[in-house]
């Protein structure tokens, strides 16, 4: 076990390092592209800061630990809104995070939310429905997150205001080639971290379900955390809240590729006694995405202890969110 703990500290070690430069290569992508950084964050950052939990999915399908797979998406999901408080807390006076953010975020959260109910429908009203020995919902999850990135790619086009400023930036051809190399390490370290934080998380004797939903959650939300304080550094807010909302887009599509290599019919149905953990799991997600998007719609400027109201409600509702799955947890 000292060789997972010693794997897992240089991974995450990798994962940080890589994932705050990350950050600044797409910025200089999307300045010399004349992308909005808000949709490089939703897309690219999103996607690339994604592959562990997609790995996790994938694993824990093939693996026939089907709780673990989505209790992984969904408690990521939970973990990431949390990193908005975290940003929130590192501006200090020049806060709140959500009021200095585009109102087209609310499109992005808004889909991350209706994917999470499509998620919750498989689990509970159609658990065992199979096309192909695929769920119809995974499906839906698939068709919904193309139409989205589509959609979401149009609004702010539509909505954000000229991004052309005249900050000295490096040249394209470096950024391109440090964004690769960046995404790369946080790729394979990614991998690297899964196994070595399943093989402590199972030596702990915990449910399937907490598993997935805190510590692999957590684990796999590093990549999330790490370029969200690289573009905090460099001053990009909406590329953080596009990450973060493109993220938990993302990780619901997860149960897509983790149904099709789940070979024992829907991985719905493989949930068993842990259906009303995921439930729990997602409705709790649901709940604090909801927090994010009316803050990012009201714009309050109030600030509680140092921090925006709505980030001190948002990690407020995260522990007791991690409180309830860790004592469901403890006592399966």
């Amino acid at each position: 076990m000292a060789i997972d703990w010693l794997i897992f500290i240089l991974c995450s070690s990798a994962i940080v390092f890589a994932g705050i430069r990350l950050a600044s290569f797409g910025d200089a992508i999307g300045r010399r592209t004349g992308i909005g950084r808000g949709w490089i964050g939703l897309l690219f950052l999103a996607t690339i800061t994604s592959i562990p939990e997609l790995t996790a999915t994938i694993t824990g399908a093939t693996i026939n630990v089907p709780n673990i797979a989505i209790g992984d998406a969904l408690g990521s999901n939970l973990f990431n809104i949390v990193i908005i408080a975290i940003i929130d807390i590192l501006l200090l006076s020049q806060g709140p995070l959500l009021r200095k953010v585009k109102p087209y975020h609310v499109a992005s959260g808004g889909f991350a939310i209706v994917l999470t109910v499509l998620a919750i429908a498989g689990i509970e009203i159609f658990p065992d429905a199979a096309v192909f020995g695929i769920s119809p919902v995974s499906f839906a999850i698939l068709l919904l997150y193309v139409f989205a990135v589509f959609l979401l790619f149009r609004v702010e086009k539509r909505e954000a205001v000229s991004e052309s400023e005249t900050r000295a930036t490096m040249s394209f051809s470096r950024a391109v080639a440090g964004f690769v190399l960046s995404a790369a390490v946080i790729i394979v370290a990614g991998i690297f971290l899964i196994h070595a934080s399943k093989n402590i998380a199972v030596a702990t004797s915990l449910s399937a379900s907490f598993m997935g939903a805190i510590l692999i959650a957590i684990v796999t939300s590093l990549p999330e955390l790490a370029t969200s304080i690289g573009a905090f550094r460099i001053g990009e807010y909406d590329m953080i809240v596009g990450n973060l909302f493109g993220s938990n887009m993302f990780n619901i599509l997860t149960i897509f590729f983790a149904d099709v290599a789940f070979r024992r019919g829907s991985i719905f149905s493989g949930l068993g006694n842990g259906a009303s953990d995921q439930l729990i799991t997602a409705s709790l997600g649901i709940g604090i995405t909801a927090i994010a998007v009316i803050a990012i719609a009201y714009r309050s400027n109030r600030r509680v202890l140092g921090m925006g109201a709505d980030a001190l409600f948002i990690l407020a509702a995260y522990v007791v969110s991690a409180c309830l799955i860790v004592i469901r947890g403890i006592n399966a």
